[in-house]
């Protein structure tokens, strides 16, 4: 019995993704196309009833698309496959926390180090690199992202009927008060060890989700706001006089994300999202798209995903026009633990800048699960 309480799973990813990128604000960027892999690790444990212990064991290499500085030239990268990529360590604790569920599972409990998008942001057809979309803008909420970070973190989720959930998040935060850098000549916001003064401006969210069906199919529906407390320079503020200290404010924003199933083989999704101009570069995040199986009848496992996302930059930068991804993936089921996945991305207006080049990326990835 105490055997059967263990649980290991574990997937293993190997990618090679290419992209076509030349100028952007001005400066060329040499090809950032290359392999990569990633393999997850994950154990979970019940010592007691209604409680579960969880752990995942992260590795991973290369950054296909998001090379040679690529990721810091857009709004959006377009490999979140490598987001949690150790550097060069063999592998990380990328998660250990326990959830307990109390009061006729009404209310869960949720303590440990993992990260917020486990319990907001959540979504049924775009919140997976591994399975689905790998490009930022349709794993989550793009604005939001900066501010994820594995971390010591309490959590709440309260369910008063099976249609209704309130989830509650409050996390230490690793950036926290603005100093002078005397290195790079610049105001920056300072970092801070993350197990001490664990509520020293943390992050903290709430999320309120309705699930109800429509005929008979199920759809989620939730909006979310966070507060990031850290200290975020303000936007256009000049950083580089040590004897102006600039402006600054919190990191706080609303967001959207539903999906609804409209048949028995495909749903919709969508995310929207707000947040405060006076620090963020992009204020407006917008992404819709579809999740269809089974389009060729003799392959009902296939999943075909299509999306279209647009990022609103602050009217306080330079570059101000709209950045535009698409982004279309075809995942092969092979077997029950294998499959091939081609996936493609278009980004319009890179960075904000309609004079900029459009990219274009292709990735070929193969996933291993058990």
């Amino acid at each position: 019995k105490k055997l059967d309480a263990f649980e290991i799973h574990g997937n293993a990813v190997t990618y090679y993704q290419g992209a076509s990128v030349d100028k952007i604000d001005g400066e060329h960027y040499s090809d950032p196309s290359g392999a990569g892999y990633i393999a997850n690790l994950e154990i979970s444990f019940k010592p007691y009833r209604d409680g579960e212990f969880y752990m995942r064991l992260h590795a991973g290499e290369g950054d296909g698309a998001d090379g040679n500085g690529v990721a810091d030239a857009l709004f959006a990268n377009l490999n979140t496959l490598a987001d949690d990529n150790p550097g060069n360590d063999r592998f990380r604790l990328m998660e250990a926390y326990y959830k307990q569920a109390l009061f006729d599972r009404k209310l869960e409990l949720v303590i440990g180090k993992t990260e917020p998008f486990i319990m907001i942001d959540d979504n049924e057809y775009a919140n997976d690199e591994v399975g689905q979309f790998v490009g930022k803008p349709f794993v989550n909420n793009a604005i939001l992202d900066p501010e994820d970070q594995f971390a010591p973190m309490v959590g709440l989720i309260f369910s008063p009927s099976e249609k209704l959930t309130l989830t509650g998040v409050l996390q230490s935060n690793e950036q926290s008060s603005l100093q002078w850098n005397n290195g790079s000549g610049q105001w920056e916001v300072k970092d801070k060890d993350l197990y001490s003064n664990i509520f020293d401006k943390p992050f903290f969210a709430v999320q309120l989700t309705y699930s109800s069906e429509i005929n008979g199919l199920p759809g989620n529906y939730r909006i979310y706001f966070w507060n990031d407390s850290a200290e975020h320079i303000k936007v256009g503020q000049p950083t580089d006089n040590p004897a102006i200290k600039p402006s600054t404010d919190e990191g706080w924003g609303v967001g959207i994300s539903l999906d609804q199933k409209l048949t028995e083989n495909a749903g919709i999704f969508a995310r929207v999202a707000f947040a405060n101009d006076e620090v963020y570069e992009v204020e407006q995040f917008y992404s819709f798209g579809a999740s269809i199986n089974g389009l060729i009848p003799s392959r009902p496992d296939d999943t075909l995903g299509l999306g279209i996302a647009a990022l609103i930059p602050n009217d306080k930068l330079e570059n101000d026009d709209t950045e535009y991804h698409f982004e279309g993936y075809y995942r092969v089921q092979i077997s029950e633990n294998f499959a091939i996945t081609p996936d493609v991305q278009y980004v319009v207006n890179p960075h904000g800048n309609s004079s900029n080049d459009n990219i274009f990326a292709g990735m070929i990835k193969a996933e291993f699960s058990f």
